[in-house]
């Protein structure tokens, strides 16, 4: 069944995501129904070039963050307000010189936003892949156990608003992101029915990882606990491991833990519905492949350190690169807009 020709994009077609990807868009595939968090712009072309609007809400875009105090973050405007904001345009002649100068700069600006972007993932390969070299092989004098036979799990904590109890800080899922160690000093605060179980507080040492999310990539990860300030628990979308051998270390099983194959076998061995999730039996069940020397383990901890530092200078320094990109785009947009160029 067609619908309405109005709910159709096709090729050229110049559109603008007011949610998620927020901003300007030129449409590149073939004709399709584009989503309700999408407007199609149809410029009055006797007055306006459709590139010169597109580079002018591409500018306009960043105002409206900051007057929507969303920095990167994603907002939401109305169409309404958007129909209210003001476009001052030159000439279609000047409009199309300027878009003819912005064309030449955004695209060699583009190519290296998009090389120094390869290269930022590229330096996090390099650790994942140095990682995977480590912790795959299986020398003399190297010892294979299952992690339950060396931790003990327990799942985190679940409460309600209208829970009554101590207040305590407590990790969720959000606390995690890239991190090695938990962010034990930026953590929010909960307030449980009754008082917490010693099982249920953080210690010094455990690791502790997301169990389920509506993001099924965050699935998995884990933080290692440093030192413990003050009572801190763990949210229900969690599960805590907690070592009861000195066989191996802390911080040599968090790093094997967080190579991406150990992760993949985890999600794996999960389980749920719409939304995958880990459980203490496939934690039990993982295979950990380490060093019987202590010293051994500690060696390889100093050198994944040393690499690991290397590559996040490279992904920070490339990061750099991305940042002055994106400053010198905008700086551009603003001469064009300002009447500058």
């Amino acid at each position: 069944m067609e619908l309405e020709d109005r709910k159709y994009c096709e090729h050229g077609d110049l559109l603008y995501a007011w949610s998620a990807s927020f901003g300007p868009h030129i449409w590149t595939g073939d004709k399709v129904i584009f989503h309700y968090h999408i407007w199609k712009v149809v410029p009055d072309t006797k007055h306006i070039d459709q590139r010169f609007l597109f580079y002018f809400l591409e500018w306009d875009k960043e105002l409206l963050k900051l007057e929507e105090g969303a920095g990167t973050t994603m907002i939401h405007v109305s169409k309404g307000a958007m129909e209210e904001r003001d476009i001052f345009f030159p000439s279609l002649l000047e409009q199309r010189y300027i878009v003819t100068v912005l064309d030449k700069a955004l695209i060699a600006i583009t190519a290296a936003r998009a090389n120094a972007e390869e290269n930022r993932q590229n330096a996090r390969i390099l650790f994942e892949h140095y990682l995977q070299s480590i912790f795959s092989q299986s020398n003399e004098g190297w010892i294979e156990k299952s992690l339950g036979e060396m931790a003990t799990f327990r799942n985190g904590v679940n409460f309600t608003k209208t829970s009554k109890g101590e207040s305590i800080k407590i990790l969720g899922v959000k606390d995690f992101k890239n991190h090695y160690w938990a962010q034990m000093d930026s953590l929010d605060s909960i307030i449980p029915d009754g008082i917490l179980p010693e099982g249920d507080i953080l210690q010094q040492n455990d690791i502790v990882f997301v169990r389920s999310n509506g993001n099924p990539e965050l699935i998995g990860r884990c933080v290692l606990i440093g030192e413990v300030h003050e009572r801190t628990t763990f949210s229900g979308f969690t599960i805590r491991a907690r070592l009861f051998t000195k066989e191996v270390t802390p911080k040599y099983l968090c790093h094997f833990l967080k190579s991406s194959h150990i992760r993949r076998e985890l999600v794996d061995g999960g389980n749920g519905a719409n939304i995958r999730s880990l459980n203490q039996g496939a934690l039990s069940r993982l295979r950990i492949n380490f060093p019987e020397k202590i010293s051994d383990q500690h060696q390889i901890i100093e050198q994944l350190e040393i690499m690991q530092a290397e590559t996040q200078r490279l992904e920070s320094l490339y990061q750099r690169k991305i940042d002055v990109l994106d400053e010198l785009k905008q700086s551009l947009l603003h001469q064009a807009f300002s009447g500058k160029l």
